[in-house]
């Protein structure tokens, strides 16, 4: 498809996925100008850097990239500049506070279209961002159906232009979705990871469970955020896994091979389906 050609485009918080944004919105011709606000920066390669005042008074279209317990604030510190036809998005990975905040802040909170690309890494940090994060990812738009179509549709084609591909879902959807396939995986992988051995058995470990607690190596700070702002529905999805897992462990204990077969054989079959 042919990138529609934003004319300027600023980025709030350039970490990891923001600085991929606006790194990829330079590289594939996205927008004639991109600027990047990000205090803790003194200088972020091609981007220049400027206020976040500026910004909002600047750009055609704003992305909302930084930690979620900085919503409100720059939220309410863009609202007075943003010009009557700017468009929103943000990358946050719960998304009911994201709706919340905008029609706390916002004059026109229907121009605020939620995004979630569903792409990252361990690393932080702008030093770690590049232009092709987003490249076969999925990228799911969170829609309270007030937004108007030709709004969702210019965000839609705004990360389609990453190499994503996008699906529509309603905030509290996209919240359980995320739940149950980055949430609660977190905070499980957490969970192992805390009652591992002592250091020196550790050594002898192989790839295998280096590949399970990957995830754990992600910011702790970072994730408590993300935990607790969706807690609901990664409560429910820790149910169910505490569920499934009941299933394996009353099989092991029982010495039941058929059933802890089963469940295996279930599990896998699961897998193969995240694999096509």
């Amino acid at each position: 498809m042919t990138a529609p050609r934003i004319e300027r485009l600023a980025v709030v918080g350039l970490g990891l996925v923001g600085g991929s944004v606006a790194l990829g919105a330079i590289e594939r011709d996205v927008a004639a100008a991109v600027r990047g606000v990000d205090p803790g920066l003194r200088e972020a390669g091609p981007i220049p850097l400027v206020g976040l005042e500026e910004a909002a008074a600047w750009a055609d279209l704003l992305v909302l990239a930084m930690p979620l317990d900085q919503l409100d604030p720059v939220l309410e510190g863009i609202a007075p500049h943003l010009g009557e036809e700017t468009i929103l998005t943000d990358v946050a990975s719960v998304k009911r506070p994201v709706a919340v905040a905008a029609r706390r802040w916002l004059d026109r909170p229907e121009r605020c279209v939620g995004a979630h690309p569903m792409a990252g890494g361990d690393a932080t940090g702008f030093a770690h961002a590049r232009s092709d994060l987003f490249e076969g990812a999925a990228c799911i738009l969170a829609l309270e159906g007030h937004e108007p179509a030709a709004v969702v549709d210019r965000v839609d084609e705004f990360w389609q232009c990453f190499g994503t591909f996008t699906v529509r879902k309603t905030p509290a959807e996209h919240d359980a979705i995320s739940a149950a396939l980055s949430h609660a995986p977190h905070l499980i992988a957490y969970a192992f990871a805390r009652g591992l051995p002592a250091a020196e058995e550790l050594r002898l470990a192989g790839g295998g469970l280096r590949d399970f607690i990957r995830i754990a190596r992600a910011n702790p700070a970072l994730w408590c955020e993300i935990l607790l702002m969706n807690r609901s529905a990664v409560a429910e999805e820790l149910a169910r896994f505490e569920k499934d897992l009941g299933v394996l462990h009353e099989a092991l204990v029982r010495g039941d091979r058929e059933a802890l077969l089963e469940a295996l054989r279930s599990g896998q079959k699961a897998l193969k389906e995240l694999e096509r």
